[in-house]
């Protein structure tokens, strides 16, 4: 019963958090002179699908940050393994639902109709991306994690802490993904998420398509022989700990 109620509040808190970066990216955008063409409500809109996309794939892409580390500290190499990629971090779906919560709001402010449909594709396909290029990235990790992976000690009334190691490439990207709505009103224009109902205009939908394309080939050539079913014994081990 106390897991459960514990689950439920990170799941809250995660679900909250949405929320709180939402304003936090407001401010931010308007101190960096203002959201231009784009309403308040357009960008909620936009925020709320990449959150809905950052959240989907944010319930696997933790194993894959992780790899760098996995090779750093383990004897085995890191593989890309689907038994241990696949497994959940449920956090990701609250943040999911706070993402739609964000579109649906968005919408109803701005008006929907059949292109809106169009935006379950759409999530799924940005979802792909985030997947592919994490795993990318990872690969670079992966190949020097001598120089990907940092660990901190903190030494405090004679007694030294070490906290968990983490991959400044994974660091990096999980930033940029965090921001990219604040470069996404400069440089589009509102038309791209809004016909003018909430939905993807067909030429920004057909970019997503073909960059998502891209980006399973690109996994499987820089994974090449890394990529299995199943992890070695240790790498799986040391993967149920951290998800």
């Amino acid at each position: 019963m106390m897991s459960k109620s514990r689950a439920f509040r990170g799941l809250f808190l995660v679900f909250l958090l949405s929320f709180l970066n939402l304003a936090g990216i407001l401010l931010t955008v308007t101190a960096l002179g203002g959201l231009g063409d784009w309403s308040r409500w357009q960008f909620m809109g936009l925020f709320g699908i990449v959150e809905a996309a950052s959240g989907l794939s944010n319930i696997i892409v933790p194993n894959i940050w992780h790899l760098p580390v996995t090779e750093f500290g383990t004897r085995t190499k890191a593989r890309f393994a689907a038994s241990v990629i696949l497994l959940p971090h449920w956090g990701g779906a609250a943040r999911t639902l706070a993402g739609l919560i964000l579109a649906g709001i968005a919408g109803w402010q701005e008006g929907l109709g059949v292109v809106t449909m169009a935006l379950a594709p759409l999530i799924l396909l940005m979802a792909f991306i985030m997947v592919g290029v994490s795993a990318v990235v990872a690969r670079a990790g992966v190949a020097r994690p001598d120089l990907d992976v940092v660990q901190a000690v903190i030494r405090w009334r004679r007694k030294e802490t070490e906290l968990p190691p983490l991959s400044v490439s994974a660091s990096v990207l999980q930033f940029i993904l965090g921001i990219i709505t604040i470069p996404a009103v400069k440089l589009l224009p509102p038309d791209v998420l809004y016909q003018p109902e909430l939905g993807p205009s067909p030429e920004a939908f057909f970019v997503v398509a073909a960059f998502a394309a891209l980006v399973a080939p690109a996994v499987i050539v820089v994974w090449g022989r890394r990529i299995r079913w199943h992890a070695a014994p240790e790498q799986q081990r040391e993967a149920a700990k951290n998800a």
